[in-house]
């Protein structure tokens, strides 16, 4: 390895390490600024133990390897994708992908999580390139396109989209 590059490599782990103490600051406080939107956001999350995303816009950073360890190096946005249910089929998750290291990962939603944005990754979803959608299926995500049973989770089993 050339001294150069030696050196390249040294000022990122040195930016990196300012990042990740930041991070790790933030973490202990009571909000956290959104990657996306900019927004303010509470660190406590009704309906899960760690807030892992913005309620408003969904968009979460790539923080944890496993979940909550907040280990990952990588640090860069994740999109949201689209929808996912957990294993029960009762509870919704978000897919996300990272724009960094293409990492995909679900994660709950929170009681607070806005229930439009959540409607629209059906539709996000059903836009996703076939590729891209195959990787989610090797990985056993199977994105959900049932607007009606989202809805029914989101507002309860007396909502009908046909009122």
């Amino acid at each position: 390895m050339s001294e150069r590059n030696r050196n390249d490599e040294f000022k990122d782990e040195d930016r990196l390490g300012k990042v990740g103490r930041k991070l790790i600051a933030q973490e202990r406080s009571v909000s956290f600024r959104c990657v996306h939107c900019k927004a303010e956001i509470p660190t406590a999350a009704p309906g899960t133990t760690h807030r892992n995303h913005c309620p408003l816009c969904l968009w979460s950073r790539h923080v944890d390897e496993s979940i909550g360890d907040r280990k990952s190096k990588c640090l860069s946005s994740m999109e949201p994708m689209g929808l996912v249910f957990k294993n029960t089929g009762a509870e919704l998750m978000v897919v996300h992908k990272c724009l960094g290291c293409g990492k995909i990962s679900k994660n709950r939603i929170a009681a607070d999580d806005n229930s439009f944005v959540i409607l629209t990754l059906i539709r996000r979803s059903l836009d996703i390139l076939p590729d891209e959608r195959e990787t989610f299926r090797r990985m056993g995500i199977d994105l959900c396109t049932d607007e009606e049973m989202v809805r029914r989770l989101l507002y309860g089993q007396s909502f009908s989209s046909e009122k």
